[in-house]
C-alpha cells in the first residue's frame, strides 16, 4: 500500500494507525464523504469531480 510506504518514510508507525481495507476502491470517495475515516487516498480525477460537485451544492 503506498500510503503507509509512505508514512513509514515519514516516520509514522503504521503499527499505530488503522487501515480500513474493507471499502472497494470505487467506493472510497462516497465513503470517505460519508463519514467513514479521516483520510483517503484519490486519483487526481477523482478530487476535481468532488471539488467541482460540492462547488454546485
Amino acid at each position: 500500500m503506498t500510503l503507509e510506504w509512505i508514512l513509514n518514510q515519514n516516520g509514522i508507525k503504521t503499527d499505530e494507525v488503522n487501515f480500513d481495507t474493507s471499502v472497494a476502491f470505487a467506493a472510497m470517495s462516497g465513503s470517505f464523504i460519508g463519514g467513514n475515516g479521516d483520510y483517503v487516498s484519490l486519483f487526481d480525477d477523482k478530487v476535481t469531480i468532488r471539488i467541482h460537485l460540492n462547488k454546485k451544492s
